[in-house]
């Protein structure tokens, strides 16, 4: 039943350190961004929210302390969740990127950053718990060993200390020679086949320790990542991937619309369209493998409103839309005279981050009324 119950806490603890990793890696999904509790005065509940990683850490605290072995328990599940989220990160970084880094610049760090406070987080619990809550109240058995050494302050007053010739002159105590026969022989022999075994398996359990963090830092290292190319025609390949809601109206899913945001990213910053007509820039993105009726809803160009941008005096051409219902990416462009081809390429993107989309709402209207 003792193992049992520790096995449950560890469980527990489980999902505490991955709640703990997440909301490092993740707090804007924890607590969104709000506009309007942004700008309240005072101390309220969003305003605690670079503290919400607190929560999984005293569930943890909570669920470590309440049996025997508590440090086995909560460092059991750290490292746990750490090990899990190291074997994860190269193949997230390979294939969903936005897990991993930010897509956008006025998002966290995701989980890169989020595994660095993880570890910080992680090395002061070994210093806290290992070394100085040992110091300040050592564990029982340490205790005793501390007393077996120990002398009373009276056993060493002066005033009962003895000369050499009262030493020399006590009473010797004799000293005992144990003789050893064959029966004695065999257990002895019994005993350092014991010992030798115990050597054997922790110098294996060592090893497959060993064994087992090198196979690890070689997958994190060596998995084989694309290349800024082969990551472009990933992008290039999902950014369409769709379902259809119940009403009938086809969304990108997440995934896509992270995608899209990449690809526009790309074109905008090294003017991948410039200089093609509309028809070349679908070629380009691929968008001829996409059904009619969901083609036809991404390159809708009649104007809409996004919450990220003030359109009172907008020229550009909405050219690409793509959207889940809740993030949104849109490509306009602007063309020559003879509205023939391609001259500007650039990305608007909105619904990651409410705060950062009013922000650059208001710094447009700025802009707006300066050069009106």
């Amino acid at each position: 039943m003792d193992k049992i119950f520790i096995a449950f806490r560890y469980l527990l603890c489980l999902l505490g350190a991955a709640g703990l990793l997440y909301t490092f890696s993740y707090p804007d999904a924890v607590i969104p961004p709000n506009p309007a509790l942004e700008e309240m005065e005072g101390v309220h509940w969003y305003t605690l929210k670079p503290f919400v990683w607190v929560l999984p850490a005293l569930f943890m605290e909570l669920v470590s302390g309440v049996g025997p072995r508590r440090n086995m328990v909560w460092f059991g599940a750290l490292f746990s969740v750490l090990g899990l989220a190291l074997a994860g990160y190269p193949v997230l970084q390979a294939h969903w990127p936005e897990y991993v880094e930010p897509t956008f610049s006025y998002q966290g760090g995701m989980l890169a950053a989020g595994l660095v406070h993880y570890v910080v987080f992680l090395a002061v619990s070994v210093a806290f718990r290992l070394v100085l809550l040992n110091y300040m109240f050592p564990p029982e058995e340490l205790q005793e060993q501390l007393e077996i050494g120990f002398v009373s302050a009276s056993a060493l007053d002066p005033a009962h200390a003895r000369t050499v010739k009262e030493i020399a002159a006590e009473e010797k105590r004799p000293e005992h020679k144990f003789q050893f026969k064959a029966g004695d022989a065999r257990n002895a022999l019994r005993w350092r086949l014991l010992m030798r075994r115990m050597f054997l398996r922790s110098v294996a359990a060592n090893c497959c320790m060993a064994g087992g963090l090198l196979l690890l830092l070689l997958w994190f290292f060596l998995y084989p990542q694309p290349t800024a190319e082969e990551a472009l025609q990933r992008d290039k390949a999902r950014m369409f991937e769709h379902r259809v809601n119940p009403h009938g109206q086809p969304l990108a899913t997440t995934a896509a619309v992270h995608a899209s945001a990449r690809v526009m990213k790309h074109i905008s910053d090294f003017e991948s369209l410039s200089g093609m007509s509309r028809e070349q820039a679908e070629q380009w993105l691929g968008m001829n493998t996409v059904p009619e009726g969901y083609r036809a809803w991404l390159r809708d160009e009649r104007p809409i409103k996004v919450p990220s941008a003030n359109y009172m005096y907008e020229n550009r051409t909405r050219f690409l839309t793509v959207t889940n219902g809740r993030y949104l990416c849109v490509l306009y462009i602007r063309t020559n005279e003879a509205d023939e081809s391609i001259v500007v390429a650039e990305l608007q993107d909105a619904g990651w981050d409410a705060v950062a989309d009013e922000q650059r709402r208001r710094m447009g209207t700025d802009w707006g009324a300066i050069y009106r």
